[in-house]
C-alpha cells in the first residue's frame, strides 16, 4: 500500500500511528500497547483540561507499563528532550486548541521524538494532534496553515468520514491539488511504519484522495 500514496513520514524503526479522538470502544490505545517497545517506559503529552488524569488512568487500565506526564511549557528543554526521546512509547492527548498545540510542539519536542522513533518507539497522536502532523491543516480561524509536517505531503483530517463532503479537506484541495487529504473516522487509526509499512487499525474507515480520485483503505 506504501507505494501507491505519495507521502513520507521519518525513516524509522517506530511506528508514527495518528488516530481519531479516542472512542470508548475503540481498540486503538491497546493496539498501540501491543506494538510499543516495552523496553521503554510511556510518555504522556496532553492538552486536555485534566491534564492527561483520564488518559493515564485508561491507559493503566490496558495494563501499560510506567509512565510519566511530560510539561511542555517546562523551561528546561533538555529535560523534555530526555523525557521524550528515551521513552518506549509517547502519547500525544490533543485539545480543543490547536494554536497553543503548535506553538508548544517546538523543535526540541520534534528532534526528541524522532529520536524516540529512532530507536523503534511508537507515537500515537490523538485527535487534532493528528491533523497537526500534516503538512497542511484549517487553523482555528479556518485559514490553510503548515502543519508540523512530520507526515509530508499530507493533510489529515480527524472526525470525517468523507473527504467529498468536507469543506476543509475540499479546499485544501483546491489550493494544494498535489496534496493527499486523509480522513481518520473515531474509532480508527493510520499507523505508519518501518520500510515505508502502512497499517489502518479499528472497525472505522480511514480514506485517502489522491487529487480527482478517493479511496477507503479500510472499514
Amino acid at each position: 500500500m506504501a507505494g501507491n500514496l505519495p507521502i513520507s513520514w521519518p525513516e524509522s524503526n517506530g511506528w508514527l500511528v495518528l488516530s481519531a479522538r479516542p472512542d470508548a470502544l475503540s481498540e486503538i490505545r491497546s493496539q498501540a500497547l501491543a506494538r510499543c517497545n516495552a523496553g521503554g517506559a510511556i510518555a504522556y503529552i496532553s492538552f486536555a483540561t485534566d491534564r492527561g488524569d483520564a488518559l493515564i488512568d485508561d491507559m493503566a487500565e490496558l495494563g501499560a507499563p510506567a509512565g510519566y506526564l511530560v510539561d511542555l511549557e517546562d523551561s528546561d528543554n533538555n529535560a523534555i528532550h530526555e523525557r521524550l526521546s528515551n521513552a518506549g512509547m509517547v502519547v500525544i492527548e490533543a485539545g480543543n486548541d490547536i494554536e497553543r498545540m503548535k506553538r508548544l510542539m517546538t523543535h526540541t519536542v520534534m528532534h526528541a521524538m524522532k529520536e524516540s522513533l529512532e530507536y523503534g518507539a511508537l507515537v500515537l497522536l490523538e485527535g487534532l494532534a493528528s491533523s497537526l502532523a500534516g503538512s497542511s491543516l484549517i487553523d482555528a480561524s479556518g485559514e490553510i496553515c503548515a502543519g508540523l509536517k512530520m507526515v509530508e505531503n499530507a493533510a489529515i483530517l480527524t472526525e470525517v468520514g468523507s473527504i467529498a463532503e468536507s469543506e476543509a479537506a475540499q479546499r485544501i484541495l483546491l489550493t494544494q491539488p498535489e496534496m493527499v487529504c486523509i480522513a481518520i473516522e473515531r474509532g480508527a487509526a493510520l499507523a505508519l511504519g518501518p520500510g515505508g509499512q502502512v497499517e489502518t487499525w479499528g472497525e472505522s474507515a480511514v480514506t485517502f484522495s489522491l487529487g480527482a480520485i478517493t479511496n477507503a483503505v479500510a472499514r
